[in-house]
C-alpha cells in the first residue's frame, strides 16, 4: 500500500477574510456536487518542492469542501530518484535523456508502485513525471485520471517526450501551468492549462 500523507486539518472559511465572503460562498457553492466524491494526488514527496507546498495545503482544503480527498506519496529510491531528475531536465529540454537502463528503472518502479495502489477513486492526479506511467500499470477501471505538469514542457527533449508520450494516452486530460507550457504535438488535444497564458 503507498503512503499516505497526513495534512492536518484546515478550514475554507478562514480565507475570508482575504478572499471575501463571495468568494468563499462560491467554492463551498462549486464543491457541493462534488461532496463525496474520492480524490487522491499522487505524487514523488511529503516535502520540498512545489507540489508538496501545493498539496498540503489544497487537500485539507478540499476535504473541507467536502470531497474525500487523499495524499499519497510513491516508492522510491536512489537509483529512480537520479532518473526522474534527469526526466525532469529533458522534460524542460535538456539534451540528455534517459538510457535504456534507467527507463528499465523508471518502469520497474512505476510498475511496483502501480501495483500499490490499492484504494478504489473517482479521480487520481497524479503529478509530474514520477508517477505518469501508474496508470498504464494499474489499469483505469472507473477511474480518472489527470496528469499535472508542473514544469515548462514546451519543448521537451524528443527522445524522452517520445518515450513517455505513450503512457500519457492513458490519461482522461492533463493540466499544464501555461497554456505555452504544452508541447506542440498536444495543442491539438483536449490538455488544459491552469492559468490563461
Amino acid at each position: 500500500m503507498l503512503e499516505s500523507v497526513d495534512v492536518g486539518r484546515q478550514s475554507i472559511g478562514d480565507y475570508e477574510a482575504t478572499a471575501g465572503r463571495e468568494v468563499i460562498e462560491q467554492l463551498r457553492s462549486l464543491a457541493e456536487p462534488l461532496r463525496g466524491a474520492r480524490v487522491l494526488h499522487l505524487n514523488a514527496t511529503p516535502y520540498g518542492g512545489g507540489v508538496a507546498e501545493i498539496l498540503r495545503s489544497e487537500v485539507p482544503l478540499m476535504r473541507d469542501l467536502g470531497i474525500a480527498c487523499d495524499w499519497k506519496i510513491i516508492t522510491e529510491d536512489k537509483d529512480f530518484f537520479s532518473v526522474t531528475k534527469t526526466m525532469h531536465n529533458a522534460l524542460q529540454g535538456a539534451k540528455r535523456s534517459i538510457t535504456d537502463h534507467e527507463k528499465e528503472i523508471y518502469l520497474t518502479h512505476s510498475t511496483r508502485n502501480a501495483h500499490l495502489l490499492e484504494e478504489e477513486y473517482d479521480l487520481i492526479v497524479a503529478h509530474d513525471p514520477q508517477p505518469l506511467a501508474c496508470p498504464y500499470f494499474h489499469g483505469r477501471g472507473g477511474t480518472r485520471w489527470i496528469w499535472r505538469s508542473h514544469i515548462d514542457t514546451s519543448e521537451p527533449n524528443p527522445e524522452l517526450w517520445a518515450f513517455l508520450r505513450p503512457y500519457l494516452e492513458d490519461y482522461d486530460a492533463a493540466v499544464f501551468t501555461l497554456g505555452k507550457f504544452v508541447p506542440r504535438s498536444f495543442r491539438s488535444r483536449r490538455w488544459r492549462s491552469s492559468r490563461q497564458p
